[in-house]
């Protein structure tokens, strides 16, 4: 529910100028759009296509709205397709910086950030307040290179955007540490493995699909300011007064100019900052873990989230393909296997991949020489916002699928004797007790 103050005369009236008008059909071109309303958000998908469009949400009681940062060939079919990745035209890097303690704080975050992005090249950086306790740092995704390596910038979301956030976190984490030391919030960061900025200042990282921001020139329905956009340069004399109702002019845009390719720095410095942290936890994972075996795991040993990928899916095809070629392989599969299980599981998808596609995805993984393991559990962009995992004992106390079904097919082979070791092989919990694990089994079972 909204604690906004405002009247509904003055909400409908601000929302009724002319300029405003303008700015929001210019913004939400290709864009789902949400209203919110006292008691909620509207339906979703949505989209303004006309000035009739907006002007029926402000009828309708509309206080505030959100919009995608991913652009689509039509967002009103958004829940009609199999695939999201097809429908997707583009997206933009729009960086969320929160902070409850300190609007000082949240500003000195937000230079850092600007200034972060221009060391990389990028000079047409949009930034807005949020709002509230905020900004929102805004690069146009036409400022990226469309094409990186064989993948189209638009089948990259939310991993790129997501590594972008990760990689500049870790850019600006010194720094970060410094400013929440002066600003007296030094006890907030404190965790067990040691100083984190981001517990009280945050440069958001949870990027998914169809994530949403608020609008620019949108109010916020709990503070009823306005979410303004401002000049970078602006950042340090702003304040939250001059985002009230009365103080707004149109002049200034959000997410509109780009150079073509003047963000190409930073997506290649960030791929390369993912591909690092994947190699870290390569090589913080130990060779039992991932050392293939000679005779492959049936697939009755393999983690729920394996199976739910392996039953056909409607989103998220690309990342299944990858995720099932490197698991296959690290449980002993052979290509010829592999192969013939990745035609059997395109066609369960409701809408297979193109058949150029798989092949070429098969070739690459078989002219590689070492076998890799699938993304982690907790990896951003996979099983979670694949909506496969179901996360059950045994999934939530190992880090990777492959360990899962190592774990699992060891089990099979396990000493009756062993009462310290013994596994319930449905759900993996563990007990000590054999009488204990005996009751957990069958009722587990049946």
């Amino acid at each position: 529910m909204s604690d906004l103050d405002l009247k509904d005369w003055q909400i409908r009236q601000y929302y009724e100028q002319d300029e405003l008008v303008e700015k929001i059909l210019e913004i939400a071109e290709y864009r789902e759009v949400a209203p919110t309303y006292p008691n909620g958000y509207g339906k979703r998908p949505d989209a303004i296509n006309f000035p009739g469009d907006f002007m029926q949400f402000v009828e309708d009681g509309a206080v505030a709205f959100h919009f995608s940062v991913e652009r689509w060939r039509n967002p009103l079919m958004i829940d009609q397709v199999s695939d999201l990745d097809n429908l997707r035209e583009s997206w933009d890097l729009v960086i969320d910086i929160d902070c409850d303690d300190s609007f000082d704080l949240s500003k000195k975050t937000a230079r850092l950030v600007v200034e972060e992005l221009r060391q990389h090249g990028i000079e047409n950086i949009s930034v807005k307040f949020s709002g509230n306790r905020g900004f929102h740092i805004g690069v146009r995704g036409e400022a990226f290179p469309q094409e990186i390596g064989d993948e189209h910038y638009s089948d990259l979301y939310p991993h790129l955007a997501r590594g972008i956030v990760d990689y500049i976190r870790n850019n600006l984490r010194d720094q970060m540490i410094r400013e929440v030391e002066s600003a007296g919030l030094t006890e907030k960061m404190q965790t067990d493995e040691g100083k984190d900025p981001y517990q009280v200042t945050d440069i958001e990282n949870d990027w998914g699909q169809r994530h949403l921001f608020r609008m620019p020139y949108s109010l916020h329905d709990g503070s009823g300011l306005v979410s303004l956009p401002i000049e970078p340069d602006e950042i340090s004399q702003f304040e939250k007064k001059d985002a009230e109702l009365e103080s707004i002019d149109f002049e200034t845009d959000f997410l509109k100019d780009f150079e073509e390719d003047e963000a190409t720095n930073l997506a290649v410095q960030a791929l390369d900052f993912i591909e690092d942290r994947r190699e870290e936890k390569k090589e913080k994972r130990t060779d039992r873990d991932f050392e293939r075996p000679d005779d492959a795991i049936p697939e009755q040993h393999f983690p729920p989230s394996i199976k739910n990928i392996l039953q056909g899916l409607e989103d998220g095809r690309k990342r299944g393909l990858f995720i099932l070629i490197n698991f296959y392989r690290c449980v002993g599969y052979s290509w010829n296997e592999i192969e013939s299980k990745m035609w059997e599981w395109n066609d369960r998808n409701k809408e297979p991949l193109r058949e150029a596609y798989v092949k070429s995805q098969l070739r690459w993984h078989r002219n590689r020489n070492d076998d890799v393991p699938p993304p982690n559990y907790d990896s951003n962009g996979y099983y979670k916002d694949m909506q496969v995992y179901e996360g059950d004992n045994l999934e939530e106390k190992v880090s990777n699928p492959v360990s899962y079904a190592f774990r699992k097919a060891g089990n099979r082979n396990q000493d009756e004797d062993d009462e310290n070791d013994l596994v319930c092989p449905y759900c993996g919990k563990e007990y000590e007790v054999e009488g204990y694990y005996k009751k957990h089994v069958q009722q587990c079972f049946g």
